[in-house]
């Protein structure tokens, strides 16, 4: 595992400065020291009933609602020891991106939008219509973060962060799904596998499926949180670095390879979201949705303290906190 990179936040024209960071993940389950997020404003107000599907939202959401559930994520972050940075702030002398963001309700799911590993990121190419250009404005924060951009998902390949994770420290897992494509995931694959991972796990969706983040969830080395069935249906393709043909395996044989203990879910408890969580504190804590009470006690019974924040607005717009964080930094 390669050290954290250091980098200095870009300079604007008036010259004043945004500190010094690190940035670099070398997995999904390690302690997250920061994260890219945007904090819902007046984009909110655009999503109507005649325009929902648009932007995947079940419809229209009051915005002090949905903020105040937004602002009390953020505070368990803080409590948790991670740094928010605000697309918004980083971005706060480019009046074209404010300006786009404007009309942008789904920029709030920084995760969809790029990955960062442990050379640069990837900007993803999403693939619901009202997405479409989003990464470009995460793309040139990144770049004011000093985070160097490997290259990105071009259309006709689409692929999007939520369809993107790690198990252990050498494999990146992407999905295939209605939100991805093949050409997609090897995309990815080409620009990661070698240098940032030694594997790259392929793992194709049943209909229905918008990402992996829906169905799995890395918590830790050795555990994990899965709804089971619709994973386990087709073949998985697993790469290897220095090999030209990969091998097919099924879903739940690399996590018994992996040795890897299973948090089960059920059908009701996956549609209303209660695995999006995300790991702020190796082997320790967690945040997540308040409304995932099962979850959450099962999480306690294995020595784990889960922060969660209400979520009956946000989660109108069909994300949660694994959603509206992209890692920037995790150890």
């Amino acid at each position: 595992m390669t050290g954290a990179n250091q980098s200095v936040y870009a300079q604007n024209e008036k010259g004043s400065g945004m500190g010094n960071m690190s940035w670099g993940v070398n997995s999904a389950h390690g302690t997250l020291k920061s994260v890219l997020m945007h904090r819902p404003g007046t984009e909110i107000d655009v999503v109507t009933n005649e325009n929902k599907a648009v932007f995947n939202f079940d419809g229209p959401v009051d915005r002090e609602t949905f903020q105040a559930e937004y602002d009390v994520m953020i505070s368990a972050f803080d409590d948790h020891g991670v740094e928010p940075v605000f697309l918004a702030d980083v971005l706060r002398d480019d009046e074209d991106s404010l300006n786009f963001i404007k009309h942008r309700p789904n920029m709030t799911y920084t995760r969809d939008l790029a990955a960062v590993f442990r050379t640069g990121a990837v900007l993803m190419g999403p693939h619901l219509l009202g997405r479409w250009g989003d990464q470009d404005i995460v793309g040139r924060a990144l770049k004011r973060l000093g985070i160097p951009i490997l290259g990105s998902i071009d259309c006709p390949s689409f692929l999007e962060g939520g369809g993107v994770t790690m198990i252990g420290d050498d494999t990146v897992v992407a999905s295939i799904c209605d939100r991805a494509n093949q050409s997609g995931t090897r995309d990815l694959r080409n620009l990661v596998l070698g240098e940032n991972a030694k594997y790259f796990l392929e793992v194709p969706l049943p209909p229905g499926h918008i990402h992996i983040d829906g169905l799995y969830m890395t918590m830790a080395e050795d555990l994990a949180i899965c709804h089971s069935p619709a994973l386990n249906i087709l073949p998985c393709r697993l790469f290897e670095a220095g090999k030209v043909e990969p091998r097919h395996i099924m879903f739940n044989e690399f996590l018994a390879l992996r040795s890897m203990n299973i948090i089960e879910i059920d059908e009701q408890e996956m549609r209303g979201g209660h695995l999006n969580l995300v790991v702020t504190v190796e082997n320790r804590k967690s945040v997540g949705f308040e409304s995932a009470v099962r979850l959450v006690n099962e999480m306690a019974i294995l020595g784990w303290e889960v922060s969660t924040f209400p979520s009956d607005t946000l989660f109108k717009g069909n994300g949660g906190a694994h959603c509206m964080t992209m890692p920037l930094h995790v150890i």
